[in-house]
């Protein structure tokens, strides 16, 4: 499973509706290192330099990488992406602040 895949959340009920795989490849366990995705709004508030907003298949979405969590590898089963490169760099900036605050 490539790092920076994004799949479609399998909770229905859950506000975030997309998981972004984050965790290295070098590292095999039960679950995967995911930041949730939600659907931006207008004027809705973003955590500057923790969260961003990424367009997947044209939609606004935020990446909120205050709430990373772990998910069973066994319920990312419908891919709905891969970041590009540029995306990819804004995201371990985002992960980077998070750990280090720079």
């Amino acid at each position: 499973m490539p790092r920076f895949d994004l799949f479609h959340n399998p909770n229905p009920r859950a506000s975030h509706t997309l998981l972004l795989d984050v965790q290295s490849d070098l590292v095999t366990t039960a679950t995967r290192w995911c930041i949730p995705l939600r659907l931006a709004e207008p004027g809705q508030a973003v955590m500057r330099r923790a969260q961003t907003t990424l367009r997947v298949g044209g939609t606004p979405c935020v990446l909120d990488t205050p709430n990373m969590l772990a998910v069973p590898t066994r319920l990312l089963r419908e891919p709905a992406g891969h970041l590009s490169a540029s995306e990819q760099a804004t995201v371990e900036a985002c992960i980077e602040f998070m750990l280090r605050g720079y």
